[in-house]
């Protein structure tokens, strides 16, 4: 679908898997496999920019801990057969200012463990995949400062910058770009729209007032936003997610709904 649209690169999610395949090594089938996969995407001209690991890394929580490090060197040991340099995952922030304390030196070997397979870890600034759907009375998302923190507690720390997600939360997406652009490898293409009868009548912490839609049909200013990455000189993946749930999960909707992602972003990247 790639190579037949002219995408060049694209991205792969993984959900959380069992301890038993997080340490056993690749075996010779695998290998084969992956080797199959890394060949085509070259005949294809099709990279991969980024594992994602659809977990939340909790650093307050030692089971969370004692499962992460296995799958993310697992999923790395993937990135490296198939020429992917960066995995991604989700982290989830403390009740207390100490939180992030933890996660420095978790990243820390993190970071030493990942670079022996030439892989970057990145965190994800979106919604965890558990929390999509769920009202923020469940759950609570990082602020803006604990991510200009964990930059100053974590060299060479990246991000996956999510505007959609940035917008819903009430954060500007635009006026604390210059001081993230540094950070940020990668960024999300999705939109989102916010139901303001909801919201007004219920609260930030009532029933779902924002739903997830595909770029140009939501309220993120796209053009300025492009605009503003063009100055800052933005040179990381641009990755054109299709989550919206008026498009259907079959081939055939999911190659239309690319084509027209294609279609209103392609005026806007020109350049």
């Amino acid at each position: 679908m790639a190579a037949g649209s002219g995408v060049s690169a694209v991205e792969y999610s993984f959900a959380p898997f069992a301890p038993s395949k997080s340490t056993k090594a690749q075996d010779a089938d695998e290998k084969a496999h992956l080797a199959s996969v890394y060949d085509l995407a070259l005949a294809k001209n099709v990279e991969f920019a980024c594992l994602n690991l659809d977990f939340e890394l909790d650093c307050a929580n030692k089971k969370t801990q004692k499962l992460f490090l296995p799958m993310i060197t697992k999923l790395a040991s993937v990135a490296q057969a198939i020429g992917c340099q960066k995995v991604s995952f989700f982290l989830r922030p403390g009740a207390d200012e100490d939180w992030m304390q933890p996660f420095a030196a978790e990243y820390a070997t993190l970071s030493d463990k990942l670079a022996e397979y030439d892989v970057r870890p990145l965190v994800r600034l979106s919604t965890p995949t558990d929390f999509r759907g769920v009202s923020l009375k469940k759950w609570r998302a990082m602020e803006p400062q604990e991510w200009r923190d964990l930059i100053s507690l974590c060299p060479g720390l990246s991000f996956v910058y999510s505007p959609a997600d940035l917008l819903w939360l009430g954060i500007d997406y635009l006026n604390n770009l210059p001081g993230m652009i540094s950070a940020i490898e990668h960024v999300v293409a999705h939109d989102v729209e916010i139901n303001r009868a909801i919201l007004t009548d219920s609260g930030m912490f009532g029933p779902l007032w924002w739903r997830y839609r595909m770029v140009g049909k939501g309220q993120v200013d796209w053009r300025q936003f492009v605009e503003a990455l063009k100055l800052y000189d933005y040179q990381g993946t641009f990755s054109l997610q299709l989550a919206d749930e008026f498009v259907e999960d079959d081939n055939l909707a999911l190659s239309d709904a690319l084509a027209e992602g294609k279609r209103f972003l392609a005026p806007l990247l020109k350049g």
